[in-house]
C-alpha cells in the first residue's frame, strides 16, 4: 500500500529503503515524492519537504521531459497553466464549476471518473484560451496590420497554430498550458502567414520583424512542446 503526506495543500508519495540514510524530493510522471529512511516520521518528511524551499520545487516541476507522460488525474499531481506548475486536489461537491484553479492549485470534484476529470480540464483550458486571445490577439492584428475572418480553438496534437488561405486562423487549445512568451510567437506566426502563405526567407524575415528571438522560442517549443498536456 503506498503511503503518502500532504503539504501545503500538495500531495507526496513516500518512498522508503532501508539503505537510505537522507530525505531527498522528487518528481516522476508528474507528481511529487519523497525518498526517505525506513524510520522517518512523518513530521520529518513534512520538516524537510519545508525546509527544501519553494525555490527547489519550482526548480523540480521546470525539468524537461523528454516525452509527455500520460496523467493518471491523482491527487498531487502536477499540471500546466501558462506555463506554470500547479497541484491537482480533491474536494467536496459544491458550487456551479466542477474544475478551478485556486489558491494554487487546480480543484476537482471527488467522484468524478478519469474521463470526466480530462474532460474538465480540456473546457477549462479551452475557456482560458479565449481569454488569452480575446485579450491579447487584437493588439497583434493591428500591429502587424492584418485581420482574421475568423479564429478557432481546437484540440490538436502536432500543430500549435495554423492559417487558411481563406483567412481563418486557429489556434490549439494546449496553447493555454504554455509560457506566454511562447503563445505570442504562434501568434505572430500565424498573423504572419496571412501576407505570406509559407516559410520563405521572406517570411521568416516579417515574423523576426516583430519578434526578433522567435528561433529561441520556436526551439523551446519544438523541443519542450511535449510536456504541455492534460
Amino acid at each position: 500500500m503506498r503511503e503518502y503526506i500532504k503539504v501545503d495543500g500538495i500531495s507526496y508519495e513516500i518512498r522508503r529503503n532501508a539503505r537510505r540514510k537522507n530525505i531527498a524530493l522528487g518528481v516522476e510522471n508528474g507528481s511529487f515524492f519523497i525518498a526517505a529512511p525506513l524510520r522517518a516520521t512523518h513530521e520529518e518528511l513534512a520538516a524537510a519537504v519545508v525546509q527544501s524551499g519553494e525555490e527547489l520545487r519550482k526548480k523540480l516541476m521546470r525539468r524537461p521531459a523528454a516525452q509527455a507522460q500520460e496523467h493518471r488525474y491523482k491527487e498531487g499531481e502536477l499540471f500546466y497553466y501558462r506555463g506554470e506548475q500547479y497541484p491537482l486536489r480533491f474536494i467536496q461537491r459544491g458550487g456551479v464549476y466542477p474544475l478551478k484553479l485556486e489558491e494554487g492549485a487546480f480543484l476537482s470534484f471527488e467522484g468524478l471518473t478519469v474521463e470526466e476529470i480530462r474532460h474538465n480540464f480540456e473546457v477549462w483550458y479551452r475557456l482560458r484560451l479565449r481569454e488569452i486571445i480575446q485579450r491579447e490577439f487584437p493588439a497583434w492584428c493591428k500591429k502587424i496590420g492584418v485581420a482574421p475572418r475568423r479564429v478557432s480553438l481546437k484540440n490538436a496534437k502536432t500543430l500549435w497554430g495554423s492559417c487558411s488561405s481563406s483567412g481563418g486562423v486557429t489556434f490549439n487549445i494546449r496553447l493555454a498550458l504554455v509560457p506566454p512568451p511562447l503563445v505570442e510567437y504562434v501568434m505572430i506566426h500565424e498573423l504572419c502567414h496571412m501576407a505570406e502563405m509559407n516559410h520563405s526567407p521572406k517570411f521568416w524575415a516579417r515574423v523576426a520583424r516583430y519578434c526578433p528571438d522567435y528561433a529561441a522560442r520556436r526551439k523551446e517549443l519544438k523541443t519542450e512542446g511535449g510536456k504541455y498536456r492534460w
